[in-house]
């Protein structure tokens, strides 16, 4: 069916409900692509690096990456309690944050 105005005023009383009805079809297509195409971009993986390389990226001694308490939540020990990974993209936002 091609719509326009002129298909409107032209129909019929009787084929006025189809005519909404694919209306509201078309409709929901152009909403579903406009909301497609604006979606979160995606993510990568996340990478789980050490203290050493957070305490590069932050520019301080390693022995002091455990003591930053802004990394906690980007931290894990779910590899054993002495051995604590930290999330890169936590620490990156971090960073972001602390620079802007």
């Amino acid at each position: 069916m091609n719509l326009d105005e002129r298909t409107v005023t032209d129909a019929p009383r009787e084929t006025l409900p189809s005519i909404l009805g694919e209306l509201a079809r078309l409709t929901a297509l152009a909403t579903l692509r406009l909301t497609a195409a604006s979606a979160a971009p995606a993510v990568e993986p996340d990478e789980w690096i050490t203290a050493s390389d957070v305490a590069a990226l932050l520019k301080i001694e390693p022995k002091a990456v455990r003591r930053v308490t802004a990394l906690r939540p980007y931290r894990s020990t779910a590899l054993g309690p002495k051995t604590i990974r930290y999330t890169r993209a936590g620490v990156m936002r971090l960073i972001k944050r602390r620079t802007s």
